[in-house]
C-alpha cells in the first residue's frame, strides 16, 4: 500500500525531541502528500518505527481491523499521559446486542459511537509516551490527558488541527485531533465501515481549498471557516451554492472543517460526481446574536455573497448544524424558513413546529447516531408530526453524538439530499388493505401474506406484534403462518407494522387483520371421519394404517371390535363409529392396523 505522512513538520522537537531510539517492532515508511490545512499521519508496513512524535498508521496482520494506530506524544514534564479516543464500537449488525466493544475485540458489523477509549500511555523514556491500538476505517478522533487532568483536552502537538484564531482555548476547547485509518476488505468486512472512506484524503482527488476569514460583526473582527472547491472560479458564469454549516457545544468554526472533514468529503464527492460544486462556510454560534440570529440573516450571508461568486437564490443556499447548532437551525426554520432552501438538523430533538407559516417550502434533513447518549435522536411522534406539513426525511447512522455521526450525516446531506428537492417527498408505506378478516376450523392451517408499498422507493421492513400462541411471521417473506389446535377457538387480532426502513424513527404503517378461529364439534370431526373411511380404497392382504381420534372416555378400538380369522372386521363397526357422535373435545389418538379382504371390507365400512 502507498505510505502516507504528514506534510506537516512535527513541533516540539528540540535536540531532546528528536528521533529517539526503536522502541517498539515498527517502521514507518513516508510518502509526501501535500494537503491544504491537513495532516494525514503515516501508513507503514515494515518491521520498526522510530520514537517520531504523532500518529503512524500501520498495516497490520495481527489486527483484527488489518491496521493498528501507534501514537507517540513527547512532554519531558508529564508524570503521567493518558490516550483517549472515541472509538469504542457496538454492534451496528445486531442492534440487540447491546455490548461495548473494545478495539481489540473488533469484528464485521462493529462500528465506532460507544464512548471514549480511555488508556494510560507506556513511557518509553527521554520524554516519549506510546500506545498502540487497532483502528477501522475513516476519520477516527483522539486527544490526551495529561498528569490526569481531564479537564484540559490536550492537542497532539505533532498532528495539531488547525484552529480559528478566535476560536476556544485552554479547557473550553475539546481537542479532537484526527487520524485517517484505510479499509481493509478481508478483516473489516463491512459495507457501513467501508463507505467511511469518504473522510480520509485521496492521494489522487483535486484538491479545495479552506481557510479562516476576517468578517466584521459590530465593533470586533472575527473569522468565517471558509471551503472553495476546486478549480473555484470568481469569474464563473453560474454561481457556486453555498452550504453553511454550525457546530455544537464546546466547539466553534473550526470543527466542521478538522475533525469533522468537511473539506475532504466535498473534495471525495466532488470527484465522484455525487455532489455539485459549493462554497461551505462555518460560522462561531458566539457572534450570531440572538434568536432569530439577525447577524446571520444581516451580516454573514451579505458578506459570503459580496465576497464570493455565490448565487443570491435562497433554492440555491443551505444551513445546517450538529446539536446547539442543530437547535440554532430548528429556529431558524420556526422563524421564517425562507431564509434557506434547506436545512440539517441533526442530534436534536428537531422540535420543528409543524404549523410554522412557509414550512412546506423549505427541504429538512433530520439524523442522529443512533447510540446518541443525550438522547437527541427526533422521536417518531415528532416526525409523525410533521407527515404531510414539511418535507422532510430522516437518517440515523451508526455513532453517538460525537463526531463519528455527524461526518456521515453530512456526506448523506451533501450527497443525498441538498439541492435535490425530490429526494424529500417522504411518505410511509401504504399496505394494499387497512384490514381484512381470515377465518380457519380448529386443527386447520392457515398461511396469508401481508404486503406493503413505499411512494419514494425506499426498502420497506416488515414486523408484527398480537401473534397467536404458535403462530409466525417472517419478515422476510411477509408470510404468516398458523396451525390453531383444539384448544383456540376463537378471535384474534394481529397487528402488521411496515416501516420505510430497518432503523428505528423511520415513518410507518399498520394493517390490522382479525382471525376467526371457528370451534369444530366432534359430531363434525366424526361425520367427516366416516366419510373418509367410506371413501378409502384398500388392497387384500395390504397393511393399512388408519387412525382415529376418539374421546377418552370411549375408545373406538376398546368397544368389542374384533376380526374373524381370515381378517373381516365385525359388522359393528360402523354402528360404533355412529355411537361417538357425541358433543366434546377430541384428545386421545389410536392407530389400528387392518388386514382386509379387499370386497369384505368394503362391504363391512359401508354397510
Amino acid at each position: 500500500m502507498t505510505a502516507l505522512q504528514s506534510d506537516r513538520e512535527a513541533q516540539g522537537r528540540g535536540d531532546t525531541a528528536g528521533r529517539a531510539r526503536v522502541w517498539k517492532p515498527f517502521a514507518a515508511l513516508g510518502l509526501a502528500l501535500a494537503l491544504v490545512m491537513s495532516a494525514v499521519p503515516a501508513v507503514a508496513q515494515a518491521d520498526e518505527v522510530d520514537l517520531t512524535p504523532g500518529p503512524t498508521i500501520i498495516k497490520d496482520a495481527d489486527s483484527p481491523t488489518g491496521y493498528t494506530g501507534h501514537f507517540v506524544y513527547y512532554n519531558p514534564t508529564a508524570t503521567s499521559v493518558r490516550f483517549v479516543a472515541d472509538i469504542l464500537m457496538r454492534n451496528w449488525a445486531d442492534q440487540t446486542d447491546t455490548k461495548v466493544y473494545q478495539p481489540s475485540e473488533y469484528k464485521p458489523g462493529l462500528m465506532r459511537g460507544a464512548g471514549a477509549y480511555d488508556v494510560q500511555m507506556t513511557n518509553a523514556g527521554n520524554g516519549y509516551w506510546v500506545t498502540d491500538v487497532p483502528l477501522a476505517a475513516g476519520v477516527n478522533q483522539y486527544w490526551f490527558y495529561v498528569d490526569n487532568n481531564t479537564s484540559l483536552w490536550v492537542t497532539d502537538p505533532a498532528n495539531p488541527p488547525l484552529y480559528a484564531p478566535d476560536g476556544l482555548t485552554g479547557t473550553a476547547r475539546r481537542a479532537f485531533n484526527a487520524v485517517y485509518v484505510p479499509y481493509d476488505a478481508e478483516k473489516q468486512n463491512y459495507a457501513p465501515l467501508a463507505a467511511r472512506v469518504i473522510e480520509n484524503p485521496r492521494p489522487d482527488s483535486p484538491k479545495g481549498t479552506w481557510s479562516y476569514v476576517p468578517i466584521q460583526i459590530g465593533t470586533t473582527t472575527r473569522t468565517l471557516g471558509v471551503y472553495l472547491p476546486p478549480g473555484y472560479d470568481p469569474d464563473r458564469e453560474e454561481p457556486y451554492k453555498t452550504i453553511y454549516l454550525q457546530h455544537g457545544s464546546g466547539q466553534d468554526q473550526s470543527d466542521w472543517l478538522t475533525i469533522g472533514s468537511v473539506p475532504i468529503i466535498m473534495d471525495n464527492l466532488l470527484q465522484d460526481g455525487a455532489t455539485e460544486p459549493a462554497v461551505v462556510v462555518t460560522t462561531n454560534s458566539n457572534y450570531m446574536g440572538a434568536s432569530p440570529y439577525n447577524n446571520l440573516t444581516n451580516i454573514i450571508v451579505p458578506f459570503v455573497e459580496s465576497h464570493y461568486n455565490v448565487s443570491t437564490d435562497r433554492m440555491e443556499r443551505a444551513f445546517a448544524g450538529l446539536s446547539l447548532g442543530a437547535s440554532m437551525t430548528t429556529n431558524i426554520i420556526n422563524n421564517n424558513p425562507l431564509r434557506f432552501g434547506y436545512y440539517g438538523v441533526w442530534s436534536f430533538r428537531a422540535s420543528i413546529n409543524p404549523n410554522t407559516v412557509n414550512l412546506k417550502q423549505a427541504y429538512i434533513h433530520i439524523g442522529c447516531g443512533i447510540w446518541d447518549n443525550l438522547n437527541l435522536c427526533a422521536p417518531q411522534s415528532q416526525l409523525n408530526g410533521l407527515v404531510g406539513k414539511a418535507n422532510f426525511k430522516n437518517t440515523v447512522v451508526a455513532g453517538g453524538h460525537d463526531f463519528n455521526a455527524w461526518p456521515q450525516l453530512f456526506t448523506v446531506f451533501a450527497r443525498d439530499y441538498v439541492w435535490q428537492r425530490g429526494a424529500f417527498v417522504n411518505a410511509a408505506p401504504a399496505f394494499s388493505e387497512s384490514g381484512e378478516t381470515q377465518a380457519v376450523d380448529e386443527n386447520r392451517s392457515l398461511m396469508f401474506g401481508v404486503e406493503a408499498t413505499d411512494p419514494d422507493g425506499d426498502a420497506v421492513a416488515y414486523s408484527a406484534s398480537g401473534l397467536p400462541a404458535g403462530a409466525s411471521f417472517d419478515p422476510a417473506t411477509q408470510q404468516f403462518t398458523w396451525h390453531p389446535d383444539y384448544t383456540q377457538a376463537g378471535e384474534y387480532t394481529v397487528t402488521f407494522t411496515a416501516s420505510d426502513g430497518d432503523r428505528p424513527y423511520s415513518l410507518s404503517s399498520t394493517k390490522t387483520v382479525t382471525i376467526s378461529v371457528r370451534d369444530v364439534t366432534v359430531a363434525e370431526q366424526l361425520s367427516g371421519l366416516k366419510a373418509a373411511i367410506a371413501a378409502l380404497g384398500v388392497n387384500g392382504g395390504v397393511k393399512n394404517a388408519l387412525t382415529v381420534k376418539v374421546d377418552q372416555a370411549a375408545k373406538l378400538l376398546a368397544d368389542g371390535l374384533t376380526a374373524d380369522a381370515v381378517g373381516l372386521l365385525s359388522t359393528d363397526f360402523a354402528g360404533q363409529v355412529a355411537s361417538l357422535l357425541a358433543e366434546g373435545k377430541l384428545t386421545a389418538e389410536e392407530a389400528a392396523a387392518l388386514t382386509v379382504a379387499a370386497q369384505e371390507a368394503v362391504q363391512n365400512i359401508t354397510s
